[in-house]
């Protein structure tokens, strides 16, 4: 797939937003000396702030950095002998909304003029070769957008009286203006590679995709999936630490986890994680990269994305690599790790022995149907009743069509047997339901469910193994069944099994 979307993906960097500051900042001291790390001036005219702040885009939030007072009405320079991160920063009026975002990187001594709304027309720069290709580049972008606008306006009103010699020329203009555009971008990469904007411009670009083949002569799909996920990262530098100051690797990360792999097997993400890790060679893109998977993973509510969350703790925070952390926040990982790993998908169950009112004693793992669902579940709870009576509804309409392929092995827990029986003998569930805390094993921390509570669902198949660790909706029942036995039949057919 060639790179066919049009260049307003690019960020708009001179249109005013609002921001939230993450952190708060010192007001500079006087020195004595003039030997700062950065010192940079910002004319404004027309500007009645009586402080401005600095700020650092980190992870979707501006991070607050500096702030100055105006030298005169109009005029804010930034000083201090304390390194600034390089990455991309924005100027913040004093009622929250941006004047400008420029580039700080290893000479932040310049000073930047401009009037109050950041127009790139009316901004000069001086003593910053980086941060004057920014403007031009912002030049470049309002023109084409405005342009593109123009002809876009042009075209709708073409297609709207069915001229379409005309808005076939409009489109082709508009092809053009997007291509030199683009062509733009291609000579700002080539001539300036190692420059941090230029960087970003080109992480913003999608990869080239060849066309692949099949035997047959189609294209073929899924090994363009494959290629698309094992080259996403090939514009994105990973290796340069200054990256994830840019608002760039963000979005990146966010569109290749949270779309690209969100509902692939775990053995695949599992896979392209380790990828992108083993991308973060920089020391800061490295913990970075990890920390946002880890919490991303281990907070997810898909089925199976826990597992995803104890492949990278044990391959990074329990493999000593996670510099950052103390002895206490890894042996926290560690028996989260501990606790989790039991209950992942493809685990063979914990088997349970538990009695009913009657105190006769049964197994959750010797029940009729292929299927079990294990519903852990307090009597006193308002969703419990709730999902409970779904999972009633569902149960009876299924035994009444002569599909119901899973049997229910209810445990009530956190009550006692008084009001457990009582329960019982209430509802008359046709399934079913042990408690009384007794057990072979305390099936509470065997299942984890003082963390995840009332109810807990567990799936097992006809092996016992669990597939389904997670409570789904519960008219999805018959459907997530249908998908597994699918997804098992073709396993076997690629193994050639049947």
């Amino acid at each position: 797939m060639k790179q066919n979307k049009l260049f307003l993906f690019i960020l708009s960097l001179f249109i005013i937003m609002p921001c939230t500051f993450a952190q708060k900042g010192k007001t500079n001291k006087k020195k004595d000396k003039e030997d700062y790390s950065y010192d940079f001036t910002f004319n404004i005219p027309g500007a009645k702030d009586t402080i401005v702040f600095l700020t650092i885009n980190f992870d979707g939030k501006l991070m607050l950095r500096d702030s100055a007072k105006p030298v005169t009405p109009g005029v804010f320079r930034f000083k201090n002998t304390k390194k600034l991160e390089e990455g991309f920063y924005s100027l913040v009026a004093q009622k929250r909304v941006q004047y400008l975002s420029f580039m700080i990187d290893d000479k932040p001594f310049f000073t930047i003029t401009t009037d109050t709304l950041g127009n790139p027309d009316k901004t000069t720069v001086i003593n910053s070769p980086q941060n004057e290709l920014l403007v031009d580049f912002q030049r470049h972008t309002a023109a084409a957008q405005k342009e593109m606008t123009k002809l876009s306006t042009a075209k709708k009103a073409c297609d709207t009286k069915n001229l379409t010699d005309s808005s076939a020329i409009y489109k082709k203009q508009m092809e053009d203006v997007n291509k030199e555009m683009l062509d733009y971008i291609d000579q700002l990469i080539a001539q300036h590679p190692d420059y941090l904007f230029v960087k970003m411009q080109k992480a913003y670009k999608e990869i080239d995709m060849p066309e692949i083949l099949d035997q047959n002569g189609d294209i073929d799909v899924e090994a363009g999936s494959a290629y698309y996920r094992t080259h996403f990262w090939d514009n994105v530098d990973l290796a340069d630490g200054r990256m994830i100051f840019m608002p760039v690797l963000q979005s990146k990360v966010k569109e290749y986890f949270e779309r690209v792999l969100q509902y692939q097997d775990v053995d695949t993400i599992n896979k392209y994680v380790d990828l992108t890790i083993d991308k973060c060679t920089d020391t800061i893109t490295y913990q970075y990269m990890v920390n946002y998977l880890s919490r991303y993973y281990e907070s997810s509510k898909n089925i199976g994305h826990d597992g995803v969350f104890i492949h990278i703790a044990k391959n990074n925070q329990l493999k000593g690599k996670c510099y950052w952390m103390d002895e206490d926040l890894i042996g926290k990982y560690r028996k989260r790790v501990e606790r989790l790993e039991p209950l992942l998908i493809g685990q063979h169950a914990p088997e349970l022995f538990i009695p009913d009112t009657s105190e006769q004693w049964h197994s959750s793992h010797k029940l009729s149907k292929p299927y079990v669902i294990l519903w852990f579940f307090d009597p006193d709870c308002h969703e419990c009743r709730r999902e409970t009576k779904k999972l009633r509804a569902l149960y009876d309409s299924l035994e009444t069509a002569g599909t119901r392929n899973f049997d229910v092995f209810a445990i009530a827990n956190d009550c006692t047997p008084e009001r457990w029986k009582q329960y019982v003998k209430e509802e008359g569930h046709p399934w079913l339901v042990v408690g009384g805390n007794k057990g072979n094993i305390d099936y509470l921390e065997a299942y984890n469910t003082y963390e995840t509570g009332n109810p807990t669902m567990f799936i097992l198949n006809p092996k016992r193994d669990i597939i389904c660790n997670k409570r789904i909706p519960i008219n999805m029942l018959p459907t997530f069944l249908e998908q597994y036995e699918r997804i098992e039949q073709n396993k076997l057919k690629r193994a050639g099994k049947l």
